[in-house]
């Protein structure tokens, strides 16, 4: 099978800190080119070409598999986790006790990530090891 048919798409947010942050983690281990990117903040992006609305878009992230099917919010980080080789986190999401807290707390934070403080997204982003307490991101 050729390689392109097994890429998902991920539609997210780029005018969010937070995303455009888990994003640009995410495309940096893109390393065996699972995912495709698109930035739906983007002024050309059409969301009715796709079949759904701008709402639902910015609501959640969504990963398109390659048959078509879409992944909404949580099973959404899980498959982009997988693709990038981020194994454990995405088989963490997939346990009952987990994917319980993660549901609630992704919809907490897909709704409230505009108004989130600086303080708590650097926090979030220093398990990363790509950035730095001031903010600052390293690209490899």
């Amino acid at each position: 099978m050729n390689a392109s048919h097994l890429v998902q798409t991920v539609y997210y947010d780029g005018a969010c800190p937070l995303c455009r942050s888990e994003m640009g983690l995410l495309m940096r281990r893109n390393d065996a080119g699972l995912l495709h990117f698109i930035d739906i903040s983007e002024p050309d992006f059409d969301a009715a070409a796709l079949g759904v609305t701008m709402a639902a878009l910015m609501a959640r992230l969504h990963v398109r598999q390659p048959d078509g099917r879409w992944l909404i919010g949580v099973p959404a980080v899980q498959a982009a986790y997988a693709a990038t080789g981020h194994r454990r986190i995405a088989a963490a999401l997939s346990q009952p006790v987990i994917a319980w807290l993660a549901v609630p707390t992704y919809e907490w934070l897909a709704a409230h990530r505009y108004r989130l403080p600086r303080w708590l997204l650097q926090a979030a982003h220093l398990h990363t090891g790509q950035c730095a307490p001031d903010g600052a991101c390293r690209r490899h």
